[in-house]
């Protein structure tokens, strides 16, 4: 044990002990002027996830693999269960309801598949079509249940790990020019026949929001009002006009960093990237022993990172708004628990560099 704490990368975990206090603070204030309790809400489920953080951070990293494919299935036949019978709440089914608590499974699904992701990854030198339609196979499954939900965020996450694992492994000319023209094929057909009218709209009002201002462009040009009336040095806590007076929507979610950008400026909002910049370098830059581990850490965190970025672009009107929140920060339970697991599987493999 005493090995565990000596190895045990503590400044690392003082970053996302510290990027989830931030959002406490962040989501009271998002919710000050309309008495929203959110902010206890996601204190009870920061507590939560570090209790589960160090179940798992104790558990083997042999068994986690090991397990990975069945609770990969498990998750898959809940998504089923959602669609089927789980109810709708803002359009979509994405929640599920147990002891009173709304878990969105489809959260949870990064894990296990990034955790057999990278078991496939070790199994081929050269993704050929065999080892294409296996990785893409496993990915396409949750992403297709999670779209017919609908949760347009979600789903777009999870596609992320196509790139990621085109670049962590050679890829075959002839496989990445082909799937290259099934992803544009994919997106026409989902386009026509797959998304609705108010997610088209969404997508195509961030290249003129002011076109759509009543509407789905309506929260862009707040995000942009937001953050550009916060200067260098912003407004002060819980003084942000944009979000006091709820004119800026989802400011405890998908545009909590607005919120950031007009109640504290470009300095502090730049400071918590920097925040951020540290925790991915940490997490990235060590040496690897296990190709397995390897894989997975790059998938999951690359993930993590991807999230990120779109999240950031979304709020300054540089992608369109399809619900994406900001890791560690933005309102979540279930975004919060399992960020959590994937970064304790995370430590664990770390640890395990050092005492094996």
């Amino acid at each position: 044990m005493k090995d565990y704490f000596k190895y045990f990368d503590k400044f690392t975990f003082v970053l996302l002990l510290l990027l989830s206090l931030i959002s406490i603070f962040l989501i009271y204030s998002a919710g000050y002027s309309s008495h929203e309790t959110h902010y206890l809400k996601q204190a009870v489920w920061l507590i939560v996830s570090l209790l589960v953080f160090f179940i798992v951070f104790a558990l083997k990293i042999d068994f986690i693999f090991r397990n990975a494919f069945a609770v990969y299935l498990a998750l898959i036949v809940i998504l089923v269960m959602q669609i089927v019978l789980g109810g709708t709440v803002a359009r979509t089914k994405s929640w599920f309801q147990l002891w009173g608590i709304g878990f969105q499974f489809s959260e949870f699904v990064k894990i296990p598949l990034a955790l057999y992701l990278a078991k496939i990854l070790t199994q081929f030198e050269v993704i050929d079509w065999k080892a294409f339609i296996k990785l893409v196979g496993v990915i396409v499954a949750p992403v297709a249940l999670i779209i017919l939900q609908p949760d347009m965020g979600v789903s777009f996450i999870l596609c992320s790990f196509v790139p990621l694992v085109i670049l962590l492994k050679k890829v075959k000319p002839a496989v990445l020019v082909i799937s290259l023209l099934l992803v544009i094929f994919s997106g026409i057909i989902g386009w026509h026949s797959i998304l609705r009218p108010y997610q088209r709209d969404r997508i195509i009002s961030f290249l003129n929001p002011s076109e759509y201002k009543t509407s789905t462009g309506y929260q862009i040009i707040q995000s942009k009002i937001a953050i550009g009336s916060g200067g260098l040095s912003g407004k002060g806590y819980l003084k942000g006009s944009q979000s006091q007076y709820q004119f800026l929507p989802a400011r405890h979610t998908d545009f909590i960093i607005s919120l950031i950008g007009e109640e504290f400026g470009f300095i502090n909002t730049g400071l918590l990237f920097f925040v951020f910049f540290i925790f991915f370098y940490r997490q990235f830059k060590f040496n690897f022993k296990n190709d397995e581990e390897f894989y997975f850490i790059y998938l999951f965190n690359g993930l993590i990172l991807f999230q990120f970025i779109i999240n950031v672009t979304m709020a300054i009107g540089f992608f369109p708004v399809l619900g994406i929140s900001l890791p560690f920060v933005s309102y979540g339970g279930s975004s919060l628990l399992s960020l959590f697991i994937g970064e304790a599987i995370v430590f664990r493999i770390k640890i395990n560099n050092y005492l094996t």
